[in-house]
């Protein structure tokens, strides 16, 4: 049975083989300590890489989790209302009884409510994280976000937590992919046309039309922060025409170090 190829995760481990082989073919005379050194770093670029997928995993099992206890308690607890009215109405001597149930289911809900607030609240966040050139797909998932208390009372709970599931899941997909757009961004006051290479959410580069200037791009709170000129725009260049298919599949040599997370 033949495995299908992962087109952006053989892209990425060739552009951290070409790092490594690079450094190697610099220094032929070197000694295998700057050899160690080097398979050091990408050991640790590795278990960077994992430790922050693993962390996304956890935190997007727990919002799944929460949401799908959400939806079931929202329907059992909707049934017992309900079933507790009929009694009421039928049967005075437990009316009482009955009343408080409901009172305390409602409370419950409320409470279950506020799970599906703290995502939307965090998936608001994480918006400032996704570069204009991406945002696309998301729009309506963002656009359909509850916007106040008041507009949230008032939807339903399985379609809020509908919401949530999706944008979380394209997020995710978009974490794991490479991107290639064109975009104005302003950089030091002036705005510029430039192609730009994302990988995933975390690291981008962006080069002119011209291969005369290039960037890196780095998500901050805000938004993304733009360094001129600490990468190459040919091999900015190259690489986006790879991940397009306008050139031969090679080797790219990019600085592939790994942000800080940013908490949204």
């Amino acid at each position: 049975m033949r495995v299908p190829i992962d087109r952006n995760r053989a892209f990425a481990t060739a552009l951290i083989l070409l790092a490594t082989l690079s450094a190697m073919g610099a220094g032929n005379g070197d000694s295998l300590t700057e050899l160690d050194a080097l398979v050091g770093r990408w050991m640790t670029l590795r278990t960077t890489l994992a430790e922050e997928r693993r962390d996304w995993d956890a935190r997007r099992a727990q919002w799944e989790d929460e949401i799908a206890l959400l939806e079931q308690e929202d329907k059992t607890l909707t049934r017992e209302i309900e079933e507790g009215s009929s009694f009421a109405s039928s049967v005075e001597q437990e009316r009482a009884a009955v009343l408080a149930r409901k009172e305390r289911m409602e409370r419950e809900l409320h409470l279950l409510r506020g799970v599906l607030d703290r995502a939307e609240a965090d998936l608001k966040r994480w918006r400032l994280r996704i570069p204009g050139g991406l945002l696309a797909p998301l729009n309506a998932g963002f656009g359909a976000l509850t916007v106040s208390p008041k507009e949230a009372a008032k939807q339903p709970l399985a379609k809020r937590a509908q919401t949530v599931a999706a944008l979380y899941t394209q997020i995710e997909a978009m974490q794991n992919r490479f991107h290639a757009t064109r975009e104005s961004l302003e950089i030091d006051g002036s705005r510029r046309q430039v192609d730009v290479l994302y990988v995933g959410l975390a690291r981008a580069f962006a080069v002119s039309p011209a291969d005369d200037w290039a960037a890196i791009g780095t998500p901050t709170e805000s938004g993304w922060s733009w360094t001129p000129g600490s990468v190459e725009p040919p091999a900015v260049r190259l690489a986006i025409d790879v991940l397009n298919r306008q050139a031969t599949a090679q080797l790219v040599s990019l600085p592939m170090q790994v942000a800080e997370e940013v908490q949204p």
